[in-house]
């Protein structure tokens, strides 16, 4: 991986207090967040879905869809009058280091402005420390429309800290719509462009062994699955349509299960070419609705994904948990006592008599791992 985070800290946001220090944790190649239903999984994931719209100045946006400031900040705002982020971004390509900070605060209209925002950049190459304050008093981020080539680099890579959402799989969801067979350069973070974007694959030499692979992935978790047919009408459109194995009739997006669906669209995801694949793949519980086969194949797709991106997961399903081991994993919990979440990582020789005679899921239904209800 030539770019991936290092370091995300965050303070002030909903579960998250406001020690930006206590709520900092580091991240590797693969990062697998545990916890309870209300921990901070869910929120550590939808905290950088937040910067990812901030670069495409969509925090206005975002905050309105999210139910205003108010919401967004820790025990709103009569508790809480900022909300803090700080993240370091490891560029090998450079050999250097970027770091981006912001501090958020509500305006009267229950708006999120920008109170700071900084970037900062070392590099091989320099013995200091590039600086730059980008000022505040703004709502939508000064980075989104940065002209230096140095800050363009860092906001396309945080632009495309896209999570990853694949549980809309009703009968009107854009996954299942037809798609403009231009809509290829990238997948969606909705799936919405799913069959052009395999149709785009398999039609390119270089990238028609991916596509054969993804094919194969998917018949092992459904048998009676033989091909996609994608086929594009007058107009430049199609489905995502599909065919069994000795069968002649062609089948349409609506008769692949939820399951089978979700299955299809996290095996291209995971499985692309390297050429388009993101650097950073967020998944918030990928798991559901998934066979206990399919989540220990999706895992090991994980895995071969995390040699050219970062893959950053939140999970509910011990049996996902299995398939890493206990570097990979970030449990969160939340202190009822503070009222806060707390992330925090444990030493895999700490738990080696444990992992002796368990596995990790094992553990962590036994609360050796924390991550459970109290």
């Amino acid at each position: 991986m030539e770019t991936y985070l290092r370091s995300l800290a965050l303070a002030g946001y909903r579960s998250y207090d406001d020690d930006l220090e206590q709520n900092r944790v580091e991240l590797k190649d693969i990062n697998i967040i545990i916890g309870a239903n209300g921990a901070g999984k869910s929120n550590l994931i939808s905290f950088l879905e937040m910067i990812s719209f901030m670069m495409t100045r969509g925090l206005r946006n975002y905050t309105a869809r999210q139910g205003g400031a108010q919401s967004l900040l820790y025990f709103g705002a009569e508790r809480t009058e900022q909300i803090q982020g700080e993240l370091q971004i490891h560029d090998a390509g450079g050999e250097k280091e970027d770091t981006y900070s912001f501090i958020l605060e509500r305006s009267a209209t229950d708006q999120l402005y920008f109170a700071r925002e900084f970037v900062g950049y070392q590099d091989s190459w320099h013995p200091k420390p590039y600086e730059r304050d980008l000022g505040g008093g703004y709502f939508e981020a000064e980075l989104s429309g940065a002209r230096d080539v140095t800050l363009r680099t860092l906001r396309d890579y945080l632009e495309r800290l896209r999570v990853f959402h694949f549980n809309d799989t009703s009968m009107n969801a854009r996954i299942r719509s037809t798609t403009n067979i231009s809509d290829a350069s990238y997948l969606r973070s909705d799936g919405g462009n799913l069959a052009a974007f395999l149709y785009q694959m398999r039609e390119r030499q270089e990238s028609f062994p991916y596509y054969e692979r993804i094919v194969r992935h998917i018949r092992m978790v459904l048998p009676q699955f033989y091909d996609f047919v994608l086929e594009p009408d007058g107009m430049g459109y199609l489905s995502l349509n599909w065919k069994q194995e000795g069968a002649e009739e062609v089948f349409g997006p609506h008769q692949f299960s939820d399951g089978a669906l979700r299955f299809v669209a996290l095996t291209t995801l995971l499985l692309q070419p390297t050429k388009t694949a993101p650097m950073t793949i967020i998944l918030d519980e990928p798991e559901i609705g998934l066979h206990p086969y399919a989540i220990s194949l999706l895992a090991k797709e994980i895995r071969m994904a995390s040699k050219t991106s970062q893959i950053i997961v939140s999970t509910q399903s011990p049996l996902l948990l299995d398939e890493f081991s206990c570097g990979d994993i970030i449990v969160a919990e939340y202190d009822a006592v503070r009222q806060r979440s707390v992330l925090r990582r444990h030493k895999e020789a700490d738990l080696q008599e444990w992992l002796q005679e368990y596995t990790l899921g094992e553990l962590w239904k036994k609360n050796v791992l924390g991550g459970l209800p109290l």
